[in-house]
């Protein structure tokens, strides 16, 4: 139960993105594999909360294969990176429900 705590305490995804945003901007050349990695450590935590009693959010699943996808194509960032932000945007929106 600890750890599930310490996901809830500490915002643990808007920590990754400021040093994903430092990373890119002093090392641009990496810009696909720092996104990627960035979106499956976001999908990793949603999921490792499951494990920890919580729901799975569509966000988690959709965040972990999109990071997938890019670390192994990362030539598809650009419309994964689309669909993602669509995918999202939707959810939040409450148009799409999972």
């Amino acid at each position: 139960m600890e750890l599930l705590n310490t996901l809830e305490q500490w915002p643990l995804p808007a920590i990754a993105a400021m040093i994903a945003g430092l990373v890119i901007l002093l090392v641009p050349r990496v810009l696909n594999y720092t996104i990627a990695a960035y979106l499956i450590l976001v999908g990793t935590f949603g999921i490792v909360r499951y494990f920890y009693g919580s729901t799975v959010s569509a966000q988690s699943i959709i965040s972990l294969a999109a990071g997938i996808l890019v670390l192994i194509k990362p030539e598809v960032l650009s419309y994964v990176v689309g669909v993602y932000l669509l995918l999202i945007g939707l959810l939040q929106a409450g148009i799409l429900r999972f």
